[in-house]
């Protein structure tokens, strides 16, 4: 089924489970034994977030807000 077709709650649901995934992963980055384990936590953890992002704009455009969240991506110096 496309995101589009997806109802509100499982939009969430899914948003909910990507946010959690992501954060896993991140976590394995961080914690990482081998440098491959560390990079197939970070592939998981960039897939995740690209998956909330989209998740999250099509939450915002099916309450309306489609220009409510910030999805620029921001970087530390």
């Amino acid at each position: 089924m496309r995101i589009e077709e997806k109802t509100t709650a499982t939009l969430i649901d899914s948003l909910m489970t990507a946010t959690i995934r992501c954060y896993m992963a991140q976590e394995k980055v961080m914690s990482g034994k081998t440098d491959q384990e560390t990079a197939r936590a970070a592939k998981d953890a960039q897939m995740f977030n690209a998956r909330r992002n989209k998740l999250i704009r099509a939450i915002d455009a099916r309450l309306g807000e489609a220009d409510a969240s910030e999805m620029e991506k921001t970087y530390s110096e």
